[in-house]
C-alpha cells in the first residue's frame, strides 16, 4: 500500500516532496486514492485491518509557532527543514509551549539544540508535541480514530496519513493500547548512506534519559508500524527510539511490491540498522552535547533479524578497529537465515541449491507449511473446521509441520495463517481467495531472494487464477527441482546470512506458539549457530510457552482460526499469550546486563497461563 505522508498544515515552512514516507510526489502516485481504500492488499506477516474503532477527539493544546502567532486546533508544532539540501535544520527557534518545558536537556547545563536533530536527512520535518490531549510523540490518541469521522477529518493532512500508516496493520493486542502522551520531538525525513535509503521516524522525549534505541520493522512495513508494539513504551520511559522502513516503501510504492524490484533489497536490511543507530546517536550527540550513554537495538520478526544481523555486522567493525554501535539488542520471533558453514550439510565446503531447499530460512519453511495445509479450497485440505477442532488441531498435518519447523503448541493458529486473506474476496480482490501467510510469504521472498518483477514471479504466484483455479505455486513447487533454487540463489540467500557471532548481550524471545516464524527453524536454530560458532555466554533464549507470532492475533479476534466462515468465534484467545511484555522484560534485562554488569537470567522455557495474560513487563521474573 503506497502511503503519502506530507507534512501537516501547522507547519510553519511546507515541503515540496515529503519522504517521511517514501513517496515522491514527483512520480504522479495518486496517494489520495490508495489512502482511501478501506480494505487494501496485506503486507507480509499480518492482514490489513480496517478502522472501525469509536472515534475519539484528540484535544486541544495551545501552542505557538515559530512566527509567534499563537492558535489553539490540537495541532502540533511543526519546524520544517529546507528540503532542497541534504542537510536540512528547522528554520525557526525552538518554541516552549504550555507547561511544557523544552528549554533545559536531561543531559547538560546547556538547552538542547534540537534543530540538530534534523540534520542529514532529506526532506527532513521536527515537530515539537507537548502531550496531555495531543498523544505525545507516540501518538497515543490516533488508534481510536476511525477514517474519515469528524475527528480524523479535523487533522492535517499530514497527521492523517500518520494515522494510516499506524494503522495500515495492528500488531499489538487490544489489551495494551498505548496510553500514554509522552512530550518530545519527533522528526521525520528519509536517511540515505551509500546506495541505502530509508524512510525514518526519530521520537526523542523532552525527559530523554540519554540512551537511544534503534528499532527494527517487522515484516515489510512502514516506519510506523513499531509504534503500538515497542515505541510507545520506550519513550514513555525517556528512551529516544529511531526506526526506519528497511528501504521498503521508496519512490512511492508499497514493501510487497520492493520485494519484486529484483534488487535483493533485504540484503541491506542489518547494515540498514547501523546507519540508523551512527546517525541518531550522532544527532543525539550534537543536540545534548553528549553521546547517549548506550544505544541498543530491538525488533520483532524480521525486525528482530536486523537485530540479530546488525550485531553480528557490528562485531566486524569492532575487528576492524572501529568502536561498537550497540550496547546489546533484543529479538522477538526474528528470521533465522543460515549461514555457509550450516548450509553445507556435506562438508564439501560447497553450499548447493538442494542444501538451500532442504534448510530452515523463511521461504522454505513458509512454502512447506502451505504445501501441507494444502490450499484452502483444495478438496484435500487439511484447514478445516473439523480438523481444527482435533486435539491435537490437524492431526494429519503435525509430523509435516513440525518437520517444517513448527512447534505443536502453534497448531491452533495454523488453518488461520493459510488462509488469513481469504476475506479480501469479497471486498474485490478475488485473486485472494484461499490465500494466506504461508504461501504469500514464501511467494514474496521467493521472488526476492531469486531477484524475480512480478512478471517472472507469476510461474509461482500464491494468488488464486482465473475461474478459481488454484495458485500457481502449488504446482511448480511439486514439479520444481531443489525447490527451483539455482547457484546464483545460494549466493544471494548467503547474503542475507546470520552467522550467530556477535560481541555485546543478546537476548532472543520466542513463542512455541508462533505460527509464521515457526520456533524450531527461526529460534531453536539461531542459538544452535550461537552454540557452535559463537559466543553462547552473551546470549539468551527465552522461549514463552503458548506464546504466538502477533498479539493482535493473541486475541483472538481477527482470524478465522477454524476456517468455518466466522471470525473470532473459537475462544483462540485463552489458547495463546502476549509477548510484548516478554520482549520489555527481555529489554529491561538487558540495559541491566550492559549497564550494571547483572547477566540476565539463563536461557529457559517460561511457563504461562494462556487464560490469564500478563499485561505488565515489571511483574514477571524469568
Amino acid at each position: 500500500m503506497a502511503l503519502l505522508v506530507a507534512c501537516g498544515d501547522s507547519a510553519v515552512t511546507t515541503t515540496d516532496t515529503d519522504t517521511s514516507t517514501g513517496t515522491d510526489t514527483s512520480t504522479g502516485t495518486d496517494a489520495t486514492s490508495t489512502t482511501e481504500t478501506t480494505v487494501e492488499p496485506p503486507t507480509t506477516g499480518e492482514p490489513p485491518t480496517t478502522t472501525g474503532e469509536t472515534a475519539t477527539t484528540t484535544g486541544e493544546t495551545t501552542t505557538t509557532t515559530t512566527t509567534g502567532e499563537t492558535t489553539t486546533t490540537g495541532e502540533p508544532v511543526d519546524t520544517t527543514s529546507d528540503t532542497t539540501a541534504t542537510t536540512s535544520t528547522s528554520t525557526g527557534p525552538d518554541t516552549t509551549t504550555g507547561d511544557t518545558d523544552t528549554t533545559t536537556g536531561t543531559t547538560g547545563d546547556l538547552p538542547p539544540d534540537l534543530d540538530a536533530l534534523v540534520v542529514g536527512l532529506d526532506g527532513g520535518v521536527r515537530v515539537d508535541w507537548l502531550g496531555g490531549g495531543d498523544g505525545g510523540i507516540e501518538h497515543s490518541t490516533y488508534w481510536p480514530l476511525v477514517k474519515g469521522s469528524a475527528e480524523y477529518n479535523a487533522l492535517p493532512a499530514g497527521e492523517q496519513k500518520k494515522v494510516d500508516a499506524m494503522k495500515a496493520s495492528i500488531l499489538h493486542s487490544a489489551q495494551r493500547v498505548p496510553t500514554s502522551e509522552t512530550p518530545g520531538v519527533e522528526v521525520t525525513g528519509a536517511l540515505t548512506v551509500e546506495e541505502r535509503t530509508q524512510e525514518l521516524v526519530f521520537a526523542v522525549p523532552t525527559d530523554y534519559n540519554g540512551r537511544l534505541v534503534v528499532l527494527g520493522t517487522p515484516g515489510t512495513r512502514n516506519e510506523w508500524s513499531s509504534h503500538g508494539v515497542l515505541l510507545s513504551w520506550l519513550v514513555s520511559q525517556g528512551y529516544a527510539v529511531v526506526v526506519g522502513n528497511k528501504g521498503m516503501t521508496n519512490g512511492g510504492v508499497d514493501g510487497n511490491a520492493t520485494m519484486l524490484n529484483k534488487l535483493h533489497p533485504s540484503q541491506h536490511w542489518g547494515t540498514m540498522m547501523l546507519d540508523l543507530g551512527l546517525w541518531a546517536g550522532e544527532r543525539l550527540t550534537a543536540a545534548y552535547g553528549e553521546a547517549p550513554v548506550a544505544v541498543y537495538a530491538a525488533g520483532l520478526s524480521n525486525g528482530g533479524y536486523q537485530v540479530r544481523r546488525a550485531l553480528e555486522l557490528d562485531r566486524l567493525r569492532v575487528l576492524q578497529g572501529e568502536p561498537a554501535v550497540f550496547a546489546g539488542g533484543v529479538d522477538w520471533a526474528g528470521v533465522y537465515y543460515p549461514d555457509a558453514r550450516v548450509l553445507d550439510t556435506d562438508a564439501d565446503a560447497i553450499v548447493t541449491p538442494a542444501e538451500l531447499a532442504a534448510s530452515d530460512h523463511l521461504v522454505r519453511t513458509n512454502e512447506a507449511a502451505a504445501l501441507t495445509m494444502r490450499w484452502a479450497y483444495d478438496p484435500l485440505t487439511e484447514t478445516t473446521p473439523a480438523n481444527y477442532a482435533q486435539i491435537p488441531p490437524y492431526p494429519n498435518a503435525q509430523a509435516a509441520m513440525q518437520a517444517a519447523g513448527f512447534d505443536p503448541a502453534s497448531a491452533p493458529i495454523w488453518g488461520a495463517y493459510n488462509t488469513a486473506f481469504d476475506y479480501l474476496k469479497g471486498f474485490g480482490l478475488p485473486q485472494f481467495k484461499g490465500v494466506g501467510y504461508y504461501n504469500f510469504t514464501g511467494y514474496v521472498f521467493r521472488a526476492e531472494l531469486m531477484g524475480h518483477d512480478a512478471t517472472e514471479a507469476a510461474a509461482y504466484s500464491c494468488y488464486t487464477g482465473p475461474n478459481d483455479e488454484p495458485p500457481a505455486m502449488y504446482e511448480w513447487l511439486a514439479q520444481a527441482q531443489d525447490a527451483g533454487f539455482t547457484e546464483e540463489h545460494v549466493e544471494w540467500a548467503l547474503a542475507n546470512a546470520t552467522t550467530g557471532e556477535f560481541s555485546a548481550p543478546l537476548i532472543s524471545v520466542h513463542g512455541d506458539g508462533d505460527g509464521l516464524n515457526g520456533l524450531g527453524a527461526h529460534g531453536l536454530s539461531y542459538r544452535a549457530a550461537v552454540s557452535a560458532f559463537g559466543t553462547p555466554s552473551q546470549h539468551r533464549l527465552y522461549v514463552v510457552s503458548h506464546g504466538g507470532h502477533v498479539d493482535a492475533h493473541s486475541d483472538g479476534l481477527g482470524l478465522d482460526f477454524d476456517f468455518d466462515g466466522t471470525l473470532g468465534e473459537e475462544n483462540a484467545a485463552d489458547r495463546f499469550v502476549l509477548m510484548q511484555p516478554y520482549a520489555e522484560r527481555a529489554f529491561l534485562y538487558l540495559v541491566d546486563w550492559v549497564e550494571n554488569q547483572v547477566p540476565a537470567p539463563a536461557g529457559k522455557t517460561l511457563a504461562t497461563d494462556p487464560a490469564n495474560d500478563v499485561l505488565d513487563a515489571e511483574s514477571l521474573s524469568f
